[in-house]
């Protein structure tokens, strides 16, 4: 039986825009405004007097302006299970995936006098391949 055959399910995605020019152009606007909340989140956390903290809501509300009007997950963990084509890498079950982000997060925050190259890119490992929140 070739791959083709092979009965399989997956999941379907709470798309918004189906048309690919339209949510290519919704993309690009969010990312825009992506962008410009983090630089709120930079500034915010720049005040006198404020000790930054990695939350596990800054994640979230910086997803959910990333897929806001493409996407019913937008700003929220995903609901099931998720697979990668052409890899033997499984990311953890959904019902994994809040706890796993703070623990992220948890490890940003207790290291945070480490290099910023070793906290981006532990942040980037774990994010795309550990999470997969979306």
């Amino acid at each position: 039986m070739t791959e083709e055959q092979e009965r399989h399910s997956d999941a379907l995605e709470a798309e918004l825009i189906v048309d690919p020019s339209e949510k290519a152009r919704r993309e690009a606007r969010n990312g825009l405004h992506q962008f410009d909340q983090v630089v709120e989140q930079v500034e915010y956390w720049l005040q006198p007097g404020r000790i930054f903290r990695f939350r596990p809501s800054a994640i979230l509300s910086l997803h959910r302006a990333a897929l806001e009007g493409i996407s019913g997950y937008a700003g929220i963990y995903r609901p099931a299970g998720i697979a990668i084509k052409g890899s033997t890498h499984a990311p953890p079950g959904a019902h994994l995936v809040a706890e796993t982000v703070e623990h992220l997060c948890d490890y940003v925050n207790d290291n945070w006098g480490k290099s910023p190259i070793h906290l981006a890119a532990f942040t980037l490992w774990r994010m795309n391949l550990d999470t997969s929140i979306r």
